[in-house]
């Protein structure tokens, strides 16, 4: 194989494949990226870590047709290192790899592009379009409650429902539950057109954390397509696919409660530097020291306080107040925080059953959908 290409083309199809570049060293195949050079002028780029994989193509000169798979990251450092402008690759029978560019001139070794793991085909019964600033709003809004490395597989992953015109975005940890809904017209994308578009669909964190690194802020559609065990994005010239978690989700509604004792409004804002004020506290370890909770507690006024071997910190907020009861209440500071640093500014409603029950978050402002969060409490020490 001997191709030409530019720099900084090769590289912006190079770092998004690195995305799903296998790290585990356990197949060299999988930590490599796979080139297949044709006379059309163009290189298909893939890597695949047998979970999640990602395909593109982009412009080269072809000098001679072929296929390898170089190492990813050797290939992204002596890329990045180049000069600028056209670089040559050339393997030839034995794969040894010569990558030159104006006088610098690397030799490295290749792999036989047929060690490269068979892909699934990218092919979905169902499918649909959606903005890529929608989708990214809407993950951005749950991404905080996806969970890390959970030992039952749908926390580790994000629920994604599909009814017509309604999108329903879920992540729950077992800690904190995120619930996205907003209404889009959708581009049913699907083989069959005639019914309209109900897909139920759970992708891993791991997946959403690299398709957001793609997606921008622009109205420019993307491509979502199912198939029985693959999830496919098509984001510009990109595919990226990835396993599905195949479980069924929780029923996330009856983890809310449906009735409440105190019901307050605070402004978003306020409460969050509050807590940023509390975590200088709570999250400073000391040798041999607990990590502390915060403490709400409702009566007349709305005050945060916590007290640790570190200090304390005691802090007010303004709030409207619904319901005679008072409660004092406990939370892990920071998975409080995670959910008001994604809340609009503005006023947002707080809801509280019990000191056992945790409490409810729901910004007021529904302009971009209704977003929903509950926190589940700790027990504290008194």
């Amino acid at each position: 194989m001997i191709a030409v290409f530019d720099k900084d083309v090769l590289l912006s199809a190079l770092i998004p494949a690195m995305y799903t570049v296998s790290g585990k060293n356990t197949m060299p195949s999988i930590e490599g990226i796979h080139l297949t050079c044709n006379y059309d002028e163009k290189c298909m780029i893939q890597s695949y870590d047998l979970e999640k994989g990602m395909r593109t193509y982009i412009d080269c000169e072809v000098e001679e047709e072929g296929v390898c798979i170089i190492n990813a990251q050797k290939l992204l450092q002596i890329v990045k290192a180049m000069p600028e402008g056209k670089m040559k690759i050339s393997v030839d029978e034995s794969y040894k790899t010569v990558i030159e560019a104006g006088l610098s001139h690397f030799e490295i070794k290749a792999l036989p592009g047929n060690d490269f793991p068979s892909l699934p085909e990218l092919m979905g019964d169902k499918g649909f379009l959606i903005p890529q600033y929608l989708f990214r709003n809407i993950v951005n809004k749950i991404f905080f409650a996806v969970g890390q490395n959970d030992s039952r597989p749908v926390f580790n992953g994000a629920f994604f429902k599909i009814s017509g015109d309604e999108l329903t975005a879920v992540a729950c940890d077992g800690n904190r539950l995120a619930i996205s809904e907003t209404k889009a017209e959708l581009v049913n994308k699907s083989r069959d057109t005639s019914s309209s578009l109900s897909v139920k669909f759970i992708v891993p964190g791991k997946t959403l954390s690299e398709i957001l690194k793609m997606v921008k802020d622009t109205e420019e559609d993307m491509e979502i397509r199912l198939m029985r065990r693959y999830v496919i994005f098509k984001i510009g010239a990109f595919v990226f696919f990835s396993k599905i978690i195949d479980s069924e989700y929780i029923d996330y509604n009856r983890i809310l409660p449906k009735t409440h004792m105190i019901e307050t409004t605070v402004k978003s804002q306020e409460l969050r530097s509050a807590l940023e004020r509390s975590s200088l506290i709570v999250e400073d370890r000391l040798a041999g020291t607990i990590r502390s909770y915060v403490k709400f507690t409702i009566d007349d006024k709305f005050s945060i306080s916590t007290t640790s071997a570190n200090g304390n910190v005691f802090d007010e907020v303004e709030m409207k107040k619904e319901g005679t009861s008072e409660i004092t209440i406990g939370f892990n500071c920071r998975f409080l925080l995670d959910a008001l640093k994604v809340c609009p500014d503005g006023d947002v409603k707080l809801s509280f059953v019990n000191p056992l029950m945790g409490v409810t978050i729901e910004p007021l402002d529904t302009k971009d959908g209704k977003t929903t969060y509950f926190v589940m409490p700790v027990r504290m020490n008194n």
